[in-house]
């Protein structure tokens, strides 16, 4: 299923996210079914915990790899409504939920994927979108009000 390609990009990923700041986070091989994935938790500048997991595709790396938040499990509005009720939401920068319910937050574009983005990228979305997140707890504005899109951007 994977190339040695692939296996090698993985690992190097890995390295990246130990190297550049970011070793809470790790790629993981489950070998009774050959998958990868990547996984960790996430700390916001208020303390609370995220634990973020990314299910490695296997057309990786050109293909987007999802993002999930798998704690908090349900992940809130500041109504108290769950966010994975929406589904994709261009307000919460939200993505199809997990069949778990776990929240997918959109990190890149499809169109915009491509294999020179690296994992250590993606997570350091997840941490803008985690701050974002607790800027819409406390004041009840959406997550699009404090992160642009990658077309706002552009």
């Amino acid at each position: 299923m994977w190339s040695s390609e692939q296996r090698s990009r993985l690992a190097v990923e890995h390295q990246i996210l130990q190297r550049e700041g970011f070793s809470q986070f790790s790629v993981y091989h489950h070998s009774a079914d050959d998958t990868y994935y990547a996984s960790g938790v996430a700390t916001s500048n208020s303390g609370s915990m995220y634990s973020l997991y990314m299910p490695i595709p296997s057309g990786f790396p050109t293909a987007r790899p999802p993002l999930y938040i798998t704690k908090p499990s349900p992940l809130l509005r500041a109504d108290g409504s769950r966010i994975s009720d929406s589904g994709v939401s261009h307000a919460m920068h939200t993505l199809s939920p997990h069949e778990n319910g776990w929240v997918q937050i959109c990190h890149w574009r499809d169109a915009r994927w491509h294999a020179g983005i690296v994992l250590q990228k993606v997570f350091l979305k997840a941490h803008v979108w985690i701050e974002a997140y607790e800027q819409h707890l406390a004041t009840g504005h959406s997550l699009a009000d404090f992160v642009r899109t990658m077309a706002d951007v552009a």
